[in-house]
């Protein structure tokens, strides 16, 4: 009898124990299951960086159809991008709940079991689409580095639509670890921007200056093709003393009185620029009348928004094509000058060179040699805080000049353009030597001489600005507004937005150096002027999301590595050994006086 009971026990601890692991398999199953079903991630981060912006959440809400999000950052990579990675794949789960199961999400590794030759016709397929592929170096021992070519990229497509999103710019300024936290941080921003392009319904206008030789040929192109992504572009000739500048308007012109033609061409080039939502001023090499400066002031006045590039000094690097030296000289535009000053801000007649600088190749010898040329002035957005510089890389310049602030109750004025401290202002005429440039980047004794201090060569002003011609004379019989809230850009540089050509045609992306094969934060920088003068998406605001970077101290890896190697192969099987003591010794108190 006895030994009868002691079998039924053991049979029911045996069964018990069974129903336990059968219960705990069948949890973790339904979990894993339900896993797959429903995504969900808590953000348990100070700044809120995993939760989405209202921004994201509006434009997911636009969505009325499938949107196909195929990411090709995939295969074989380092653990750096594999974490870029993961972070985009669980950015765009966010995106997919947000837009209610409209976006459909695919990674692939476009490389996979591909040759040498059909990687590189891949990498130049995607460059023609707007992607661009990058060199992923890994350090695997102290004597052998493996490289690879990745797509830190995503192609959306959407009703008839396909958008490309590149998730990393290489920042020289930054080390590998740094350059993928920032590509990290600015996830959410590139995605939503993505999204706006698939969604945009209707346009805004964005109009160019032309007639005064402002920069809008080839040499802007890159910038231009950008911009038409999201916006309506065109160019207006504002010269009246242009006859071109008549030309869209014959067929009117020619049935007007002769003695009001130029009250009517006037009135025309005001309703057309009224038009539009924003002006770009970019590099005019004249400068413009009193009847241009009106027309711009009204469209100021009116609430359109300006965007200011203006070199006060002629000075081009083209012109050491043929000689060694050139002279910098002023470009004498007083009027657009006159009219900064009273709208808050002036435009110095001066160069600024800048012991932070981009390297251009001077011949040494019979061969080119890159030297650090201090007329081409790099920006940080080191101490900046606005959404317009936020998470900004270096900001590349050439024979830039410098602002300074008029002070304005009504007017806020934001730096968004600073130089290193170790400055030196230059009035012109300038002589500039390419020979004395390369003896001087060689004497440590002449960078002591820097000691300038920090300049600025670009803000923001917005609030309620004054018409200059408030007491001056009315050029067009339109209603005449004196004063208006509205926000305009100021950069002494029009070289910021210009693109490098190749002599067969080619046109280098904006920012791009092909001396020194570095790209800067040039297109970034203007986009997101642009979009903080006129985009009501609110992307912008994005940039300004608090974010925490905490990135492992590679020194302290290095030393304590293979710790941190025997540690995480041992808790695991340490948990397991553990938990199977501690299920054993209830078990058997449990089943003890049975």
């Amino acid at each position: 009898m006895v030994m009868k009971t002691a079998k039924n026990t053991n049979r029911t601890a045996k069964y018990a124990s069974f129903l336990e692991w059968g219960t705990l398999l069948v949890i973790v199953v339904v979990l894993n299951v339900l896993a797959n079903v429903f995504y969900k991630r808590i953000d348990l981060t100070a700044e809120n960086r995993y939760t989405l912006s209202e921004t994201s959440l509006k434009l997911c809400s636009k969505l009325n159809e499938k949107l196909y999000f195929k990411l090709y950052l995939e295969g074989e990579m380092s653990p750096r991008f594999r974490q870029l990675r993961d972070e985009i794949r669980d950015l765009a789960y966010e995106f997919r709940e947000a837009s209610g199961k409209k976006i459909e999400i695919e990674i692939v590794d476009p490389f996979a079991d591909k040759t040498g030759s059909e990687i590189t016709a891949i990498i130049e397929d995607f460059a023609g689409k707007g992607m661009f592929a990058v060199r992923d170096i890994e350090d695997e021992s102290g004597d052998q580095l493996k490289i690879k070519q990745l797509v830190p990229a995503a192609e959306l497509n959407y009703s008839g639509k396909s958008v490309a999103v590149n998730f990393y710019q290489l920042d020289v300024a930054l080390d590998p670890a740094e350059n993928i936290q920032k590509a990290i941080d600015n996830l959410e921003y590139e995605i939503a921007n993505g999204l706006r392009q698939c969604t945009l319904d209707k346009p805004k206008n964005i109009v160019f200056a032309d007639g005064s030789g402002e920069m809008t040929d080839d040499r802007i192109k890159a910038f231009a093709l950008e911009l038409s992504k999201y916006y309506n572009i065109s160019k207006l000739n504002l010269n009246v003393n242009d006859p071109e500048s008549a030309r869209p308007f014959l067929d009117v012109i020619q049935k007007t009185n002769p003695d009001s033609l130029g009250l009517v061409l006037l009135e025309k080039l005001q309703r057309r620029l009224n038009g539009n939502d924003l002006l770009v001023v970019c590099k005019p090499e004249i400068d413009y009348s009193l009847p241009e400066l009106y027309l711009i002031d009204q469209f100021l006045m009116k609430g359109g928004k300006i965007l200011w590039m203006v070199d006060p000094i002629a000075a081009e690097i083209d012109s050491f094509e043929n000689n060694s030296q050139i002279i910098a000289m002023s470009r004498e535009l007083e009027n657009i000058e006159s009219s900064l000053f009273k709208y808050g801000i002036k435009l110095e007649n001066t160069l600024l060179a800048d012991a932070l600088s981009n390297a251009i190749p001077i011949p040494v010898g019979g061969r080119p040699e890159l030297i650090d040329f201090q007329y081409f002035p790099v920006f940080t957005s080191a101490g900046l805080t606005h959404p317009i510089t936020k998470n900004l890389g270096l900001v590349w310049s050439q024979f830039a000049s410098t602002v300074s602030i008029k002070a304005a109750d009504s007017l806020q004025v934001v730096p968004l353009l600073t130089s290193s401290p170790n400055t030196k202002i230059i009035t012109p005429p300038a002589r500039i030597d390419l020979q004395s440039v390369y003896m001087q980047s060689k004497d440590d004794n002449y960078k002591n001489t820097l000691r300038g201090g920090t300049q600025l060569s670009g803000a923001l002003i917005e609030g309620e600005f004054l018409s200059p011609f408030l007491y001056q004379r009315k050029f067009t019989e339109l209603p005449f507004i004196n004063r208006g809230k509205s926000k305009m850009i100021v950069l002494a540089d029009g070289d910021i937005a210009r693109n490098a050509t190749s002599k067969k045609g080619m046109i280098f992306p904006t920012g791009y150096d092909r001396f020194t094969r570095n790209t800067f934060a040039n297109k970034t920088f203007l986009l997101n002027c642009i979009d903080y003068l006129i985009d009501d998406n609110g992307l912008i605001e994005i940039r300004a999301k608090e974010k925490v970077i905490r990135l492992l101290d590679k020194e302290k890896i290095r030393q304590e590595k293979t710790f941190y190697q025997w540690l995480n192969m041992s808790v695991p099987l340490l948990t397991v050994f553990l938990f199977g003591l501690i299920n054993s010794w209830v078990r058997r108190r449990k089943y003890a006086k049975v």
